[in-house]
């Protein structure tokens, strides 16, 4: 039987297991829940209408409006977004479920009109059902674009936080303080490189006033790779031309262990607000690089304590008689057995990551376009009188969520034999 057909064995019994469980099949079925409504939410709750015929013409601006956010199309002369897709005149228009988008403002039902309150609408059709909020914002619009913005705010989270996580961690836990001897000219390349890098990433790509998602993308791909290609080019140049200075065994374990020390020292919440407090105009996707960059102390930790357990392993002793290579025994023989307990840690941090972004956005951190779960709940400041609606349900949606990810973090730790 090959490695693969063993691998293969081990997972599907570990899904199996998981299934089995009552904790990770209603993990599961939350989960399927959450994700469905993020993927049909711009399809449920939109102002722009599914079907619209006007002069004779027929137009789709639903679809239309998901090409021109992707940049694909431009909008049509007589579509303009500018004006209210509500109060345009149409031969025969198709609305949406709910004829709201997320941003879209009721001036008839201001000051948070209640699901139960008398509304100035048309019709039933256009009636709020869960309310409004202070600037007449349709609560069950936010609620479902929210549900989007929280799985994309925890998946970017987490991928920054395993990716500084797993590199720091898994260096620090494979090579320990021994392992890892490096010329002198190299270490000082990238000691100044690598923090250049991050603060790229963290911080310069804030001050842009370009709002478009892939011009944001493209600037913390170049912003994070550029630093480091020009520090592999430096320190091959220098180590060809400088064999002189010699090498020097770096201590990664304990300047890691010294590095989450002092993290550890600072409460999460008041890091990040700190880090925050540093741009000009925090947007929401820095916002989650700054978070998953603060949560990337607990994946690094943990990471390093599984390579510790690993490494002592007697497959990776005869890897290392056999003469593998670091990169090999680190991704093809550590890396896969420290997989399994690390998707526990995940599922527990997603949670918290999506926590986090909440908590800010009821401080009204973040971008002012975007609705949240977290800015209805901050719909609650400065008002005289508790409006129920506004804390409620998107707080009944951030509990849920937070258990759901607590649930599938629980069925994962069983089915790996873990508790």
């Amino acid at each position: 039987m090959s490695k693969k057909q063993v691998n293969a064995g081990y997972w599907a019994n570990v899904w199996q297991r998981f299934r089995s469980r009552p904790a990770g099949r209603l993990a599961l079925r939350s989960l399927s829940v959450f994700v469905l409504v993020a993927f049909l939410a711009p399809f449920v709750a939109n102002e722009r209408p599914v079907y619209a015929k006007m002069e004779g013409r027929t137009y789709f601006p639903l679809f239309q409006g998901v090409l021109v956010d992707l940049g694909w199309r431009s909008w049509d002369a007589r579509l303009l977004p500018a004006e209210d897709w509500l109060d345009k005149t149409y031969d025969k228009v198709w609305y949406t479920l709910i004829p709201y988008s997320p941003a879209s403002i009721d001036h008839r039902n201001l000051n948070a009109r209640g699901p139960f309150e008398r509304q100035r609408v048309e019709s039933l059709r256009f009636r709020h059902w869960l309310g409004t909020d202070k600037t007449g914002r349709d609560v069950a619009a936010g609620m479902l674009h929210g549900t989007r913005m929280a799985l994309w705010v925890g998946l970017v989270a987490i991928g920054v936080a395993l990716f500084f996580g797993l590199s720091l961690g898994g260096l620090a836990g494979y090579f320990g303080d021994q392992g890892l001897v490096i010329r002198k000219s190299t270490l000082a390349i990238w000691a100044l490189f690598a923090p250049l890098s991050l603060f790229y990433v963290v911080y310069l790509p804030g001050l842009s006033s370009e709002p478009s998602w892939q011009t944001q993308v493209l600037i913390l791909l170049v912003y994070l790779i550029t630093p480091l290609i020009l520090a592999m080019l430096l320190s091959r140049i220098f180590s060809r031309f400088l064999p002189k200075l010699g090498q020097i065994t770096l201590p990664l374990d304990t300047l890691l262990m010294r590095l989450l020390e002092v993290v550890d020292a600072i409460p999460a919440t008041i890091l990040v607000l700190a880090l925050i407090a540093t741009m000009e105009q925090p947007d929401t996707t820095y916002i989650m690089v700054v978070v998953g960059v603060v949560g990337s102390a607990s994946v690094a930790r943990f990471v390093r304590a599984e390579f510790l357990r690993v490494r002592k392993q007697t497959y990776m002793e005869a890897g290392r008689a056999l003469g593998f290579g670091h990169f090999r025994l680190i991704f093809r023989h550590a890396l896969p057995n420290a997989v399994g307990p690390l998707l526990v840690l995940l599922s527990f941090s997603m949670a918290g990551a999506i926590l986090t972004e909440s908590s800010l956005s009821l401080l009204g951190i973040g971008a002012a376009d975007r609705v949240t779960w977290g800015s209805i709940l901050g719909g609650l400041r400065g008002q005289h009188e508790i409006e129920w609606w506004l804390a409620f349900f998107p707080g009944m949606a951030i509990f849920c969520t937070v258990l759901t990810f607590k649930y599938l973090g629980e069925g994962l730790s069983e089915a790996l034999g873990e508790k």
